[in-house]
């Protein structure tokens, strides 16, 4: 039986991003673990009292659904955003935290997220992979990583996260009563907040092992605008 099963969320529309996604599980062997799951399109929703922008409204709709199709795997479920770079130790490490017990701690596990860039986080997580060292040639273990509880951070990014099979249906039905109510923050913020509110149990493994593309980040399908905020794409290099 497998530890796991993956989810990467997929605009119709967005063929190029499906085409890089499969040449990336095929290279790495994991082509039969991950499927497709097929994204909601913002543009073509009836967005309510929602005071977000069709995009957003679409990534919110996309990723309960995502949640509500991994609720009855019965095993822990990757999703993933079609923008998501996978490295040789993804999947390993995601293999060691399934049984490693940090699922009993926590409902989400990212594998890359954006935190908080002010100057004490920043010397922290250069402290942090400093102690991790150097990758070594065989595939990271939890162990050697630092898990980074969430609960007081403040953080973005939907990028790559793991869902307990026990959480997952929580998670889905948070989401789905904020859609009822119609959403006034981004999925990722709304995640966030649910996690300082202690409804949610976060945690971040560090150094990541998932990274994004930049070159999908300036022409994001969540984006409406005709340009890049300068802004939008510091964060990304850092992280």
């Amino acid at each position: 039986t497998a530890l796991y099963q993956g989810l990467y969320i997929n605009l119709d529309r967005s063929s190029e991003r499906r085409e890089r996604m499969v040449q990336q599980l095929r290279a790495l062997g994991l082509e039969t673990r991950y499927a497709r799951f097929t994204g909601i399109d913002g543009t073509l929703l009836k967005l309510g009292n929602a005071s977000l922008r069709p995009g957003e409204v679409g990534a919110f709709h996309s990723h309960t659904r995502a949640l509500e199709a991994a609720r009855g795997a019965g095993t822990c479920t990757h999703i993933l955003e079609d923008d998501a770079v996978f490295s040789q130790h993804t999947a390993p490490v995601i293999q060691d935290a399934v049984v490693s017990g940090l699922f009993d701690r926590f409902d989400i596990l990212f594998t890359d997220t954006l935190l908080a860039p002010h100057l004490g986080m920043l010397k922290a997580l250069k402290s942090l992979y400093e102690k991790t060292g150097s990758p070594p040639a065989r595939s990271l273990r939890v162990a050697e990583m630092q898990t980074i509880d969430l609960a007081g951070e403040n953080f973005s990014c939907l990028t790559s996260y793991l869902v307990s099979p026990k959480a997952a249906d929580r998670i889905a039905n948070l989401l789905r009563q904020e859609i009822a109510s119609g959403p006034q923050l981004p999925v990722d913020l709304f995640i966030r907040d649910c996690v300082r509110a202690k409804k949610l149990r976060a945690a971040c493994l560090f150094p990541f092992v998932t990274t994004l593309d930049l070159n999908e980040i300036a022409r994001s399908t969540i984006s409406s605008q005709d340009r890049m905020e300068p802004s939008v794409m510091v964060l990304s290099v850092l992280r």
